[in-house]
């Protein structure tokens, strides 16, 4: 009897140690930024970005109260638990007469970009580079949930 309840005790034991999480962040996955997200508008324009099963990356760049695009870039992108790599290789500009123009582009998006999201708003934080030093840069997108 007295070996059967120390056996009890010790799975217990282990079970409990077992079930506990570990202490830190949790690691978001790729598949976390899937879908479509919309940047809250500035005075003047719109961004929605698009992650797409596989690595596909879109981002489309609207005036405020159109609804067509007028700068398109697309790329792949890559997770690296909050670390997003984001890297364009063609952008596409419309003219006012619905011309696009596509040209083969190479640069990163969202540089040293970390993501975080929580309550459907999706966080980016990372490096622009205005005249003289990088800076500190964030924004935010609301997810665009499908319409059932």
């Amino acid at each position: 009897m007295k070996i059967s309840n120390t056996l009890i005790v010790l799975i217990l034991f282990t079970l409990s140690f077992s079930s506990c999480k570990k202490p830190g962040k949790d690691v978001l996955s790729r598949d976390a930024l899937t879908g479509a997200w919309e940047e809250l508008p500035t005075q003047s324009t719109s961004r929605t970005l698009i992650f797409e099963p596989g690595g596909k990356f879109t981002s489309k760049l609207k005036m405020k109260g159109s609804n067509d695009w007028f700068i398109m870039v697309s790329g792949t992108y890559a997770t690296d638990a909050d670390n997003v790599i984001v890297n364009i290789t063609e952008e596409q500009e419309r003219d006012a007469s619905g011309k696009i123009t596509k040209t083969p582009v190479n640069f990163r998006y969202f540089d040293k970009g970390k993501f975080n999201i929580q309550n459907f708003v999706l966080t980016i934080d990372y490096k622009t580079y205005p005249a003289d030093a990088p800076v500190d840069t964030q924004a935010k997108f609301n997810k665009i949930l499908p319409i059932d």
